[in-house]
């Protein structure tokens, strides 16, 4: 199948500028929030950051459900009034509901995990969730719009407003407070700007059927966000009965480093998915064409990302955050061993809720998220290297789950996509096992030293896999990039 062909004209360039901005403002993003934690980690006790992980998972997941499903709603419906005013005032329901519960449970939330400063960590950040409903239109809007330099910027804007307050009150020993104040002065900058930049206000309360329709759409995604959100971060809930704060605080910080690097690797998509996937949702060759581009692209941009930093786990974690932090490189090297799986689940979400599939978005999002619960909770007690191969162990069997589900969302076998994570994920433990080999061979280096040793032969053995066993695949996957990169695109709605 010609994927150029079906996959040229407006929409592939839309896409791909769109991708493009993506990427680099998440590097700018994620390059910055970093020298930010690098700086707050050598001031901030261990234990403290595992209070707050556990604090900012439970506060984190109450804003998921309550927003869960406006952001899609808008996308899918983007020049309907009605459709954004049911959104907003439907997540901003829930969002005051949810917080006026979490400030009341709190002091019962942090005796169950034996942490008493947990309750006003928990009150405190009950803040965001109020503030962040204010920010998921306008944002939806600009990326409907496919308006993602001026998302990425706001992004950006936001992880230096949190530096800017969290800083000076590390500086001064006050480590809670300063994880705090980085969290709240976040989303207070980027729920301005969103509403500034889109010139976007609160819209007026719609009628009860227009709420009933917008809950009625959202309440299964806002499941999907839910357990989508435990699956990623909300886990740590979880680990936190099972260990004690400081070992959260360790593994939360390997569970960061993992994040970050999946968002920078999945960043060129991550925001077009569904505003493509909804452009092409009537034709169905288009649709596959989409699905098999992106998830070619995604494969190898992920698995060479987890080759590098697997690779480099140890120096990345001691050069950034210093010595008391090197119990988390280890767990941080066998978690990026889930890539390949990243790469499958982030096209699936996207991919059903275009199709209209919204209940089997949860329904598999659900079982996903079960037996992430229960590896952790099994393997938590054993330590910090048993539970991150608990979870490596569970995200390769759970690639069964994505099967079905991309075959509904596509309407037609997958095995062809199948094939295209196999080189990729072969190539990763390759290069992995090749630095492994050269750092070996070269003992006595200096941290910077091993950083530049493991990235150059990861980065080097994963290339010359790709180029030696897939020539033309690399070869289209360049030319569609030049080509889609080549012209500008036109007006910014005429991508569809």
């Amino acid at each position: 199948m010609c994927y150029d062909r079906l996959m040229s004209g407006t929409l592939a360039r839309a896409a791909a500028r769109g991708a493009a901005w993506n990427f680099f403002a998440v590097l700018a993003e994620r390059g910055f929030g970093f020298l930010v934690l690098g700086v707050l980690l050598r001031h901030v006790p261990v234990a403290a950051v595992g209070v707050v992980a556990i604090g900012s998972a439970i506060s984190d997941l109450v804003r998921m459900l309550a927003a869960g499903g406006a952001g899609e709603q808008v996308q899918a419906a983007p020049d309907d009034r009605q459709v954004a005013a049911g959104a907003f005032w439907s997540q901003m329901v829930m969002s005051l509901g949810f917080v006026l519960v979490l400030l009341a449970v709190a002091p019962e939330v942090a005796r169950v995990y034996a942490a008493p400063v947990l309750a006003p960590v928990l009150q405190i950040l009950a803040l965001n969730i109020f503030l962040a409903a204010f920010a998921v239109v306008p944002a939806c809007r600009l990326a409907a719009q496919f308006r993602f330099r001026a998302l990425g910027l706001m992004a950006l804007g936001s992880t230096v407003a949190g530096g800017l307050v969290a800083l000076p009150l590390a500086a001064a020993g006050h480590g809670v407070a300063a994880l705090l104040g980085q969290r709240v002065a976040g989303v207070v900058f980027y729920s301005a700007a969103a509403c500034v930049v889109a010139r976007w206000t609160p819209p007026g309360l719609p009628s009860r059927a227009v709420l009933r329709e917008s809950f009625r759409f959202s309440w299964p995604l806002m499941q999907a966000a839910v357990v989508d959100y435990i699956s990623l971060t909300g886990y740590v809930m979880v680990v936190g009965l099972r260990m004690s704060a400081a070992e959260v605080g360790l593994f939360r910080i390997a569970q960061r480093l993992v994040e970050v690097l999946q968002e920078v690797a999945y960043a060129p998509a991550r925001k077009i998915l569904l505003p493509v996937f909804v452009a092409v949702r009537g034709e169905p060759e288009r649709r596959f064409a989409a699905v098999a581009g992106l998830l070619d692209a995604l494969s190898v941009l992920i698995c060479f990302a987890s080759a590098v930093c697997g690779a480099a786990a140890r120096p990345i974690v001691l050069l950034m955050f210093g010595p008391h932090w090197a119990a988390a490189a280890p767990v941080f090297q066998v978690l990026t061993i889930t890539a390949p799986v990243a790469a499958m689940y982030g096209v699936i979400n996207p991919l059903l809720t275009a199709a209209g599939r919204t209940r089997m978005v949860s329904v598999f999002a659900l079982g996903n998220v079960v037996t992430i619960l229960a590896a952790a909770w099994f393997a938590a007690p054993f330590g910090l290297k048993a539970l991150a191969w608990a979870l490596a162990a569970r995200g390769a069997l759970t690639m069964a789950l994505f099967v079905p589900a991309m075959r509904m969302g596509l309407g037609r076998q997958v095995r062809p996509l199948l094939h295209l994570l196999v080189l990729p994920a072969a190539a990763m433990v390759l290069a992995r096992l090749a630095a492994g080999w050269a750092l070996d061979c070269l003992p006595g280096l200096s941290l910077g030293a091993q950083f530049l040793v493991a990235v150059a032969s990861a980065a080097g053995v994963f290339i010359a896999v790709l180029i030696v066993f897939a020539p033309a695949r690399m070869s289209a996957m360049a030319g569609r990039l030049r080509l889609v990169l080549a012209s500008d695109i036109p007006e910014e709605r005429r991508f569809i």
